[in-house]
């Protein structure tokens, strides 16, 4: 699980984020737990309301062409960066690997039926279900006195899938972005285990010296932060 914090005045914002409930060496009432999911069910359905009002609005439409024009330039230039050919290998294949391949729906892991050819407003636009994410714990192992920095990998304990994350804040009152809120993401390495943290489970390479994978940023104008991380790895405690 990555996590956030977030550090400026109280704003009414809209976040591409949803916080883990079970966090390492906590203990939950499931009564608790149940009664608190109830209640973030009902103030996301009230603000899903109030974010709609943005749709459909000139401003709106301002901030999605430039969401759209943002990662399809950002997704471009992570894919030179890999290495990754624009375009995929093409090879003859015979009957049999054919008709095994058209046998799988493709589409599946998906609910946008897309190929190379669909625009990329349809893609890269900002994403619509984002509601107000309600007040929670901070998560497991947060730290303070983080770096300010946009790539939070580092040469050791960092291995691992990449992921590039970005994150929008849109003040539903106004439909505007919500510039200079710092955001704060840490998350665990491949193996599951946090820096800047040593406690019975979780005992960091490097002790309570190691800062690989947190960071901090300030939104821009368009209310937006990017990290470069990896994919978290599971961690001990995570039901």
């Amino acid at each position: 699980m990555v996590h956030f914090s977030k550090f400026a005045s109280t704003v009414a914002a809209a976040a591409f984020i949803t916080p883990s409930l079970a966090h390492p060496g906590e203990h939950h009432d499931h009564h608790a737990i149940k009664r608190e999911i109830t209640a973030r069910e009902h103030l996301a359905n009230h603000f899903r309301r109030s974010v709609d009002t943005c749709s459909g609005t000139e401003k709106s439409a301002a901030i999605a062409a430039r969401s759209a024009a943002r990662r399809s330039k950002i997704a471009s230039e992570l894919r030179l960066k890999r290495g990754i050919a624009s375009s995929p290998q093409k090879f003859r294949r015979d009957l049999a690997t054919l008709e095994k391949f058209e046998a799988v729906n493709h589409n599946q892991t998906d609910s946008v039926d897309g190929d190379v050819s669909t625009f990329e407003a349809s893609v890269f636009s900002a994403n619509t279900s984002c509601v107000l994410t309600p007040e929670v714990t901070d998560g497991p192992y947060y730290v303070t006195g983080e770096q300010i920095r946009s790539n939070v990998k580092e040469d050791l304990y960092s291995d691992g899938v990449d992921l590039y994350l970005e994150v929008q804040y849109i003040d539903i009152t106004t439909c505007e972005p919500v510039p200079n809120v710092w955001v704060d993401i840490w998350n665990a390495n491949a193996t599951g285990v946090y820096s800047g943290i040593s406690v019975s489970g979780n005992y960091a390479a490097d002790g309570y010296n190691s800062t690989y994978l947190r960071g901090i940023q300030e939104t821009d104008s368009d209310g937006v932060v990017a990290f470069e991380t990896i994919f978290p790895g599971h961690y001990d405690g995570k039901l």
